[in-house]
């Protein structure tokens, strides 16, 4: 790992309910790294985005695994899911907004452990541009 690259791992029930803590740790990475204000709130909407799309499509009891990347001027984030589902393609309105709210929007749906399960994974990369 690199001396300016930090990874944070989290992992959460797979409901709307464990959102805010996806969202906090985010947030609080973002802000460290000297994200402006307008930048943060990005960042969380993003989150929100990125994690009711995947809770959408999780299997019952399925985790939202996250890691957070903050290296330089970029935020990464990825969450993954356990589902039997797809997510919703382009132009679905959660991917307008997602990729409104971001520099580049990640996607990949791989086999799971399990016959009819994936893991589906979304992620997201933030700039920080430094907003007045």
């Amino acid at each position: 790992m690199s001396a300016g690259r930090r990874t944070t791992e989290l992992r959460v029930d797979a409901t709307v309910d464990q959102l805010p803590i996806v969202r906090v740790v985010a947030r609080t990475l973002a802000y460290r790294r000297g994200f402006a204000l307008k930048e943060l709130a990005e960042v969380t909407r993003a989150v929100d985005q990125v994690g009711v799309m995947l809770i959408d499509v999780a299997s019952i009891g399925s985790a939202l695994r996250c890691s957070f990347v903050v290296s330089g001027s970029a935020f990464l984030l990825t969450c993954a899911v356990t589902s039997r589902l797809c997510l919703p393609r382009h132009p679905d309105s959660r991917w307008r907004v997602l990729d409104a709210l971001t520099d580049r929007v990640l996607t990949t749906d791989l086999a799971g452990e399990s016959e009819g399960e994936r893991e589906v994974v979304v992620g997201f990369v933030k700039q920080r541009h430094r907003f007045t």
